[in-house]
């Protein structure tokens, strides 16, 4: 059966840290050297692969002194924060465990090694996100808590057609075809800092073709999201952040943040699709969406309208 597990670290530092830029990169190097302390070969094939990521990161999150909050750069002193990655795959979830049976589990931050207080894991199985998914009411909102940005695919593509399908399954395997066939067209993977519903639900419908054994239509659930699915307003409007990978490189990423309300078209509401996009962005509060998941990019909260739903499917 697949699933999602989460690890989450809860840590206190005597010293103040100062991240050279946002603490979801450092979260990505713990992440990196974690399973690099087992398996050298595995933590660099998982550093330069160009295929889906199976996994995922958050930034620091400070839990004390108050206000709680996501740590962009310096995390005071003395504090408890915590980490947490999200694996959805066999191989690194047994990596996980051997790490976390050690005597003397540690982590690095900057030239700090915190105190650990505490670890914790939860499982969550596709099965159950999907059998428990509500369909998406007619109004709804998405709070995207830290820089959210989204990558159109390399080949504009019918996502149902068999010849995608056996090119998700390449990726997926480690493997790479050239394109799914002589009709795709090249976009370039132009990255949009937008949140367009077309390229959201893609991503998520890809995340969950490539790791759940549970089988949904969510290619044509991204497909109907696509045309059934509209941008309703900006409560309190978005913003962009660019974050920097690395402050002396010239490697970076803008992305948004904010909430933003949705809103179905009552003329193309199907309870089917409904369900299945609900049970997508459940994986996806646990996964991140977009681009950079690995360096806790694409955090994200549904909320549902206090409206509620009122169609006849």
């Amino acid at each position: 059966m697949s699933s999602i597990n989460t690890l989450l670290i809860r840590f206190a530092t005597e010293k103040p840290i100062s991240f050279q830029s946002f603490s979801g990169f450092a979260s990505c190097g713990v992440f990196y050297n974690l399973i690099k302390s087992i398996d050298e070969s595995l933590a660099e094939d998982l550093h330069s692969s160009k295929r889906l990521a199976p996994w995922s990161a958050s930034p620091i999150f400070l839990e004390y002194p108050p206000p709680p909050r996501i740590i962009y750069r310096n995390l005071p002193a003395p504090s408890i924060a915590s980490i947490s990655f999200t694996i959805m795959e066999d191989k690194l979830n047994n990596i996980i465990k051997e790490i976390l049976i050690r005597p003397n589990f540690s982590i690095d931050l900057v030239d700090v090694k915190p105190r650990i207080l505490n670890i914790g894991v939860e499982t969550y199985d596709f099965s159950k996100i999907a059998s428990s998914a509500e369909p998406l009411p007619m109004k709804f909102s998405i709070k995207f808590l830290t820089p959210t940005v989204f990558r159109r695919s390399i080949y504009d593509c019918c996502p149902y057609c068999p010849y995608y399908m056996d090119y998700l399954r390449t990726l997926k395997e480690g493997r790479k075809l050239e394109r799914p066939c002589k009709y795709a067209k090249s976009c370039r993977g132009t990255i949009l800092p937008l949140p367009l519903p077309s390229l959201m639900f893609k991503n998520m419908a890809r995340i969950w073709a490539a790791f759940s054994d549970e089988k949904l239509d969510v290619w044509e659930a991204a497909r109907w999201a696509e045309e059934a699915i509209v941008i309703a307003g900006f409560p309190k409007g978005i913003r962009t952040v660019r974050v920097y990978e690395h402050p002396t490189t010239n490697k970076w990423i803008v992305g948004f943040t904010g909430e933003v309300r949705f809103s179905i078209r009552e003329d193309f509401y199907k309870d089917k699709y409904a369900k299945i996009a609900s049970a997508l962005i459940k994986m996806a509060e646990k996964t991140n969406v977009g681009v950079r998941r690995t360096a806790g990019l694409g955090m994200i909260k549904y909320k549902e309208s206090n409206a509620k739903k009122d169609v006849s499917t």
